[in-house]
């Protein structure tokens, strides 16, 4: 056995160990009786409203695989856009979040953790479980070489500094690069061995450290959760596109490999960033809100091994829209939601822009 295998199996049995030990952080939230929990998702089991952060009777609540967790099914993702970048107006979005039920915030850049961080205050905080990644760090293979743990624990603890906390509950780097100079599609998307070491020592140290609860991954290539999902058990979420497209890949699915190891599943992306609704009213983050989102997102929640989508918005008022899609997950589709899902496929393949034409690889999944 090579040094690196060993050192690989290593961490995969130390992180492992932590991963799975009681928390003793400093928060005491709803979810303290969930922690321990690793029953695989299920959105029909009842639940007790007493353990579920920021509880509304109307929107429906999934556990986040084994982390425990319960959050809203439809959450709130990170980026703002134009007109929804204020302080002023993320800190709305995030009190109607709290009114309609929502628990879950996930924040990607440098920029979104600040902003929201100030729009939260401590006041806002205690009724959300909260995500993010540690871009600009970026974990493909073509940047291997500059991925440090030091560097990672330092994204972190800029990111605890960016909410004024001590704790946060997700960290979910992202395997994507996107910048000047690159030029090979294929070489955005990949990330090896090497570097999940080195994620896996650094969230090693930051859990013990009672710094990030649980870890996870975002990444925009299949068979990058393959690997983690296959080989390093420390990791309890995954996100990637889940679009009102995308459909179960029958014996080689990665949500049935998800479900096995009992990992949560986020969704990002459900709108193919904003290319479903080109041809109609469109959902711009100029906040402008178009009622087929609904339709959209009650049509993914019918997947029961997706824990939460997270769709990105400007205003509050196109919260309400998404929302509504919780709200009325038990009544079938009408004939104006199914007019809905042919003009957004009509508009996907028609309208997506060429850096997004990767999204066609996430219709099976």
């Amino acid at each position: 056995m090579s040094h690196e295998q060993t050192r690989r199996d290593f961490l995969k049995a130390g992180s492992a160990v932590v991963a799975g030990a009681t928390w003793c952080g400093s928060r005491a939230t709803a979810d303290a009786s969930q922690t321990a929990a690793s029953r695989p998702a299920d959105a029909d089991r009842p639940v007790d409203p007493a353990t579920i952060l920021n509880y509304n009777s109307k929107m429906g609540y999934r556990r986040l695989g084994k982390t425990g967790l319960m959050i809203s099914e439809i959450s709130l993702g990170g980026h703002p856009g134009p007109g929804g970048d204020s302080e002023a107006v993320r800190r709305a979005v995030l009190e109607r979040a709290i009114a309609l039920g929502m628990n879950y915030v996930d924040n990607n850049i440098v920029e979104e953790c600040a902003l929201y961080g100030r729009a939260m205050g401590k006041d806002l905080r205690k009724h959300f479980y909260i995500g993010f990644a540690s871009w600009p760090e970026k974990l493909t293979s073509e940047y291997e070489d500059q991925i440090t743990v030091p560097g990672l624990l330092a994204e972190i603890d800029a990111r605890l500094k960016a909410y004024n906390t001590d704790m946060l509950d997700l960290w979910r780097p992202v395997g994507a690069t996107w910048g000047e100079g690159q030029t090979k599609q294929d070489t955005m998307w990949e990330v090896n061995e090497k570097t999940l070491d080195k994620v896996v020592e650094a969230f090693d140290r930051a859990h013990r450290q009672g710094k990030v609860r649980f870890l996870g991954i975002s990444a925009h290539k299949p068979s990058v959760f393959k690997r983690v999902l296959n080989q390093y058990p420390q990791f309890s979420v995954i996100l990637f596109p889940y679009m009102f497209l995308t459909k179960s890949f029958g014996g080689d699915s990665l949500l049935a490999l998800a479900a096995e190891k009992n990992v949560g599943v986020i969704g990002i992306k459900p709108f193919a960033a904003g290319a479903t609704f080109v041809g109609g009213t469109p959902i711009k983050f100029e906040g402008n809100v178009d009622p087929r989102a609904t339709s959209l997102l009650k049509a993914m929640l019918a997947e029961k091994r997706v824990s939460a989508i997270i769709p990105g918005v400007a205003v509050p008022e196109q919260l309400d829209a998404n929302v509504r899609a919780s709200y009325e997950r038990d009544q079938p589709l009408t004939e104006k939601d199914k007019q809905a899902l042919l003009e957004c496929t009509e508009n996907f393949h028609a309208h997506l822009p060429a850096h997004y034409q990767w999204l066609h690889r996430w219709k099976m999944v």
